[in-house]
């Protein structure tokens, strides 16, 4: 291999590495939500992006003590009955900049309820503001979830 070839392969290595990282939005992965009246961990969410580049986002695991019968009873059709753990509740966000999405739909799998979304990630990325409205976005309600290697590394600091 000639010095011109290794020079040229490193850069398209260097390039198609700094692609997939570019891609990569600081909201994507997992993410803890935080039960608005007690304060603990309710689930374990994974946010992603889908191949129309619209962000979604998945309830990977119910953690709350009082989850129920863990289905989703009171939602919407097609959600109707489904497992809550699995169940998409988050679509169709679209990237405003990086860490910012909006114009989606978030669904409360409590209420059956769906809201027109937006979030952005805060904090250095340890946390995102997750705002469900109803017309404007002045009249809604945000939480603010947990990146999960964050809670988990500070759980694992306090044993």
């Amino acid at each position: 291999m000639t010095f011109k070839t290794t020079i040229i392969s490193a850069a398209i290595t260097g390039l198609c590495s700094f692609s997939v990282m570019a891609q990569q939005d600081p909201a994507v992965g997992q993410w803890h939500t935080i039960d608005d009246k007690t304060g603990e961990v309710a689930s374990l969410v994974t946010i992603a992006t889908n191949e129309e580049g619209k962000l979604t986002g998945t309830i990977s695991k119910i953690l709350k003590k009082d989850a129920g019968d863990g289905l989703c009873d009171k939602c919407p059709e097609p959600f109707t009955g489904k497992p809550i753990e699995g169940l998409q509740f988050m679509w169709g966000l679209s990237k405003d900049e990086p860490g910012v999405w909006e114009d989606g739909k978030l669904m409360d799998p409590e209420t059956g309820d769906v809201y027109n979304g937006k979030l952005e990630v805060q904090n250095g990325g340890k946390e995102l503001e997750v705002r469900g409205y109803i017309g404007i976005s002045l009249f809604g309600r945000s939480q603010v979830w947990q990146r999960a290697e964050q809670l988990e590394a500070a759980e694992n600091a306090e044993k």
